[in-house]
């Protein structure tokens, strides 16, 4: 977590979620050097108005100063905290609201064994979930498939995450055959860095292929547009650098013909998914946000009280300190690394 606080006491907060295979970046990285530097270049600046704040975010970002997950967690705090000084929602900076509350995708995960998998599935049925991934790359895919599909029915298409475990050829094979399932995409078919591979998986089984890994800066899509190596780009606001580089992404996959799906990354906080459900709410284009309310069940206590209060500023969430106290374990490693950086 992180927080930022001005003169007149008003904290801000952000969460830096670095994963090391999106970017390289790492939470060791993030505290040595990337965070003590940043607070080093923004300590003592002062604002007038809250466009200033969000030009100082975009030079920022485009300074490359750090990891995109470090990036990611600074503009929310200070959006957070900018919008409390000058009585705006971090949202606003995307544009108005677009539509409706997004409703939530869920996953599917290896977690779930096979004797439960029907059950399973039959609790998203009866939930009425109609946005669903499965994850794959194991020997019993298509019989996972076969169950998922025959309970949830014809009516909703399943979309397969092989989170880069095929070889090209194991991929065209794979999803050739997943394609009678209802499978209406793949993710990730093939390494990350393989856009070549993407490029034929989409060729050969004309299915839909989402990059996800493959997706993080504005280069990557950039290359990926330049391969044809996707048909969909996965947004997710902690591994894209915040919301205005992910609105960057959405930009340009529309420019080039591309749609875009909205989710989180496992494990984040109730203040990274507000960003999410914020970001599906001011960007059109989205159908679902994936992990929406899955995250906060892997958490053994969310730090978040409440969030996504209309009209309030900031982010509008409210963290619960003495929860975040309890799980800061490096609590006094930061501030000390944090003090040094200011002498």
């Amino acid at each position: 977590m992180l927080c930022i606080s001005c003169d007149a006491g008003r904290k801000g907060w952000g969460e830096v979620l670095p994963r090391s295979y999106l970017g390289g970046a790492t939470i060791e990285l993030a505290l040595s050097r990337e965070l003590p530097e940043l607070i080093e270049s923004w300590r003592g600046r002062t604002f007038e108005n809250g466009d200033q704040v969000v030009a100082a975010l975009s030079e920022e970002h485009h300074r490359k100063s750090c990891s995109l997950a470090t990036c990611a967690g600074w503009e929310l705090a200070l959006l957070d905290l900018a919008g409390k000084i000058f009585g705006f929602a971090a949202g606003d900076v995307l544009g108005g609201r677009v539509g409706p509350e997004l409703e939530a995708g869920a996953v599917i995960g290896f977690d779930v064994p096979m004797e439960k998998l029907e059950r399973y599935c039959l609790g998203l049925r009866l939930a009425g979930r109609r946005h669903i991934k499965m994850k794959v790359g194991r020997r019993d895919d298509l019989s996972r498939l076969q169950i998922a599909n025959a309970v949830l029915g014809p009516t909703v298409p399943i979309r397969v995450d092989a989170n880069s475990a095929w070889s090209v050829d194991e991929a065209i094979s794979q999803v050739r055959r997943m394609r009678y399932l209802n499978v209406c995409s793949v993710e990730q078919p093939v390494s990350a860095r393989d856009l070549d591979a993407m490029r034929k998986v989409r060729e050969k089984t004309g299915m839909a292929v989402v990059a996800d890994e493959s997706l993080c800066s504005l280069e990557d899509a950039c290359s990926i547009v330049k391969a044809r190596a996707a048909d969909v780009f996965n947004i997710r606001i902690a591994k894209c650098g915040g919301l205005l580089a992910s609105l960057d992404l959405v930009k340009l996959a529309k420019d080039s013909g591309l749609s875009c799906q909205l989710g989180t990354l496992v494990g984040e906080t109730g203040i990274l998914s507000r960003a999410s459900e914020i970001f599906g709410e001011r960007v059109e284009g989205f159908n679902f946000l994936e992990g929406k309310r899955q995250n906060q069940q892997l958490l053994v206590q969310d730090i978040v009280e409440d969030s996504g209060a209309q009209g309030m500023h900031g982010l509008g969430i409210t963290v619960a300190e003495e929860r975040l106290a309890r799980w800061a374990a490096f609590a006094s490693e930061i501030s000390e690394r944090v003090q040094g950086a200011a002498t």
